[in-house]
């Protein structure tokens, strides 16, 4: 059955919504983006390919995130600022038919920042923002606060990454072997500092906290207010997790300094400013390889393979991460 004839068929008999308008938008590497209207309303839609392995654990996080991202919007001052997600008529977080999983939420009128740079009012916005998150994190209900995913500082990505360089990459002389060869030592040093890092992190005591942990620019977007999308990773960590994507950045001191006036932070943990960094450019490269070379491709092998290099080039630079992160917070 054709994408939107599904798409038609599961909106009437699960939110009972005739649809008049189906338009598809840009989406992300986990789900196809719809906008969806009927005579009276707009609505976001995001659909998962249930066939897709490495989609499978953002549809199984669906029910775990879902709620609480509804508590926050009825609970807290944040519902101006993050996606309102919408239940079906049975009250379920999502729906499904034999090929897709269906999400759907309010649409929001704004502009993705994407490769634009913030402005201050942005800065400042999206630090309230995280700030607020972090702080509310003592006053989430039990049970929402226990469904939720624990930082345990695992790698398991990285025994399959290593496996892969080590076993599979010279298999087939195709974009993968170009491209990811000439890196293999250097993701060999990654993953080995990876190894050292988680091994201290699980050692240490943490203070953990509600944290978005994908609060990047393509996640966030500037309609009538500034809004943070796509809350798929949503877990319980220390603020390194969210604040690795920002202290990186030129306007890191000023963000630091609002965000500051929400919740508490004099203390910054290198070690897990480093981990996640490291953590998320190779759970990237690993994600590239099995869309080049197992899964199919999300977007096109052209962004892909440049996506792809642009990762294993930064993975050269890293022995500086800490001396660089010690100047942000003097």
């Amino acid at each position: 059955m054709e994408i939107n004839n599904r798409i038609v068929a599961i909106l009437k008999d699960n939110y009972g919504i005739n649809v008049t308008l189906i338009e598809q938008k840009p989406g992300g590497w986990s789900a196809l983006a719809f906008l969806i209207e009927d005579k009276s309303k707009k609505y976001f839609l995001k659909v998962y390919n249930k066939k897709k392995p490495s989609v499978k654990p953002w549809i199984k996080a669906i029910d775990r995130y879902t709620p609480l991202v509804k508590w926050l919007n009825e609970q807290t001052v944040l519902k101006n600022n993050i996606v309102n997600p919408i239940l079906t008529k049975e009250e379920s977080n999502k729906c499904e038919d034999e090929e897709y999983v269906y999400l759907l939420s309010e649409y929001i009128e704004g502009t993705t920042i994407g490769e634009k740079k913030l402005n201050s009012e942005q800065i400042n916005e999206l630090a309230k923002i995280i700030g607020i998150l972090h702080k509310n994190t003592p006053n989430i209900p039990y049970e929402l606060k226990e469904q939720q995913t624990k930082e345990s500082f695992s790698i398991d990505f990285c025994e399959l990454l290593s496996s892969f360089i080590f076993n599979d990459l010279d298999k087939k002389f195709d974009v993968v072997y170009e491209v990811v060869k000439p890196y293999a030592g250097c993701l060999f040093d990654n993953i080995h500092r990876m190894g050292y890092l988680s091994k201290t992190l699980k050692s240490k005591p943490h203070k953990f906290v509600l944290s978005h942990a994908d609060a990047h620019n393509w996640n966030v977007m500037q309609g009538s207010n500034l809004m943070l999308i796509d809350w798929e990773c949503l877990k319980l960590a220390p603020q390194e997790q969210d604040l690795i994507l920002i202290v990186t950045e030129s306007y890191a001191q000023q963000f630091l300094r609002e965000y500051k006036k929400y919740i508490e932070y004099d203390n910054p943990d290198l070690d897990a400013l480093e981990f996640y960094s490291l953590k998320r450019k190779l759970e990237d490269i690993w994600e590239w390889i099995k869309d080049l070379r197992f899964e199919g491709l999300v977007k096109s092998e052209e962004v892909t393979v440049e996506l792809l290099k642009l990762n294993l080039d930064a993975c050269k630079n890293t022995d500086s991460f800490q001396s660089e992160m010690k100047k942000v917070f003097k």
